[in-house]
C-alpha cells in the first residue's frame, strides 16, 4: 500500500479518515468536521496537501482528493465532473443538457454542465469541464428530484422541469435540432404536470413551442390529444417567433413563424 510520506501527522490523517469514507470531494468544513479544527487552520491544511500532490483544486476552497496509487503521477486523474458539481452550489439541481444526460436522454457527451440555483455562483473550469451556474429567483426554484449516482445522492430536474427548460432557453442544450432528437426517447411523460409546470413559469411563448413539437413528436411520443387541447386553450392573440426574430413560414395552429432550415429539423425528426 502506498504511504504519503510527504504528509505531516495530521495531513496524513485527514487523508486517511477521508478514505475510509470514500469522501472524494472536500472543502475546509470538511476538515474542520472530521478533525475538529479551526477554520484557518483546515485551510492551511488543504493548501498544504494541495502543495504536496494529495489534494486537486477545484476552485477557492474545493478540492478532489487523488486517489493514493494515483499520487504520483495527478496529473492523469480527474474526479467524475457530476460528482464535483454537486459542491458549487447549495442549494442546486443539476439542469438543461446535463439533466437530459443524467435522464438518459442525450446523444452527445458534453464538457459542459449546467447548475440551477439561487445564489450567485462563479463559472468553474475543472479539467476542461466548464460549469455553468445558472441563476434563477426564488420561486422558480422548483421541479427537482434526488436520483443515485453510483455511491452518492444529486439533484437533478426532473423530466418535466428539463423539458420546459430546454424549450426555454435551447443555447444550454445544444440548440434545437439536439434537442428535438432527445425528445424522440422521452417516455413517461407526466402531461399534468408539465402543464401545471407550464403555468407556473408563466412564459406563454413556451405554450405555442410545446404546441408544435409535441404536434409534430406525436408519433414518437403518445402526445396525449388533451395535452395539446389544453395547450391551445392557453394560447393567447399573440404570434411568435419559434426562435426570436427568426423569420419563417407561419404555423396557423401553433401561431408561431418557424425559420425554414428549422422548419425543415422540427418536420424531419
Amino acid at each position: 500500500m502506498y504511504k504519503l510520506k510527504k504528509l505531516s501527522g495530521l495531513e496524513q490523517k485527514l487523508y486517511f479518515l477521508l478514505e475510509a469514507e470514500n469522501q472524494r470531494v472536500l472543502s475546509a468544513e470538511t476538515a474542520m468536521e472530521l478533525l475538529g479544527i479551526s477554520r484557518m487552520h483546515a485551510y492551511n491544511l488543504l493548501k498544504n496537501m494541495r502543495k504536496k500532490g494529495a489534494l486537486d483544486k477545484v476552485k477557492s476552497n474545493l478540492f478532489v482528493r487523488i486517489p493514493a496509487h494515483l499520487v504520483h503521477d495527478k496529473g492523469k486523474y480527474m474526479e467524475d465532473p457530476i460528482l464535483v458539481g454537486k459542491y458549487l452550489a447549495q442549494p442546486y439541481f443539476f439542469s438543461y443538457y446535463t439533466a437530459l444526460y443524467l435522464h438518459g436522454l442525450s446523444q452527445q457527451y458534453a464538457r459542459h454542465y449546467y447548475l440551477s440555483t439561487i445564489k450567485y455562483v462563479q463559472k468553474v473550469d475543472y479539467h476542461g469541464n466548464i460549469f455553468h451556474p445558472v441563476i434563477l429567483k426564488g420561486k422558480r426554484f422548483f421541479g427537482l428530484k434526488e436520483m443515485n449516482y453510483g455511491d452518492e445522492k444529486i439533484f437533478v430536474s426532473d423530466l418535466e422541469r428539463t423539458i420546459l427548460d430546454v424549450m426555454n432557453r435551447p443555447e444550454y442544450a445544444g440548440g434545437y435540432e439536439e434537442i428535438l432528437r432527445c425528445f424522440q426517447s422521452l417516455e413517461e411523460v407526466n402531461w399534468s404536470q408539465l402543464l401545471e409546470y407550464l403555468d407556473k413559469i408563466g412564459e406563454k411563448i413556451l405554450i405555442n413551442r410545446m404546441g408544435l413539437v409535441f404536434d409534430i413528436l406525436g408519433d414518437f411520443v403518445n402526445t396525449p390529444k388533451r395535452f395539446l387541447k389544453e395547450l391551445r386553450m392557453r394560447m393567447s392573440n399573440n404570434i411568435y417567433y419559434f426562435e426570436k426574430n427568426r423569420k419563417g413560414s407561419y404555423i396557423k395552429k401553433w401561431k408561431i413563424i418557424v425559420d425554414e432550415q428549422l422548419d425543415e429539423v422540427v418536420r424531419g425528426v
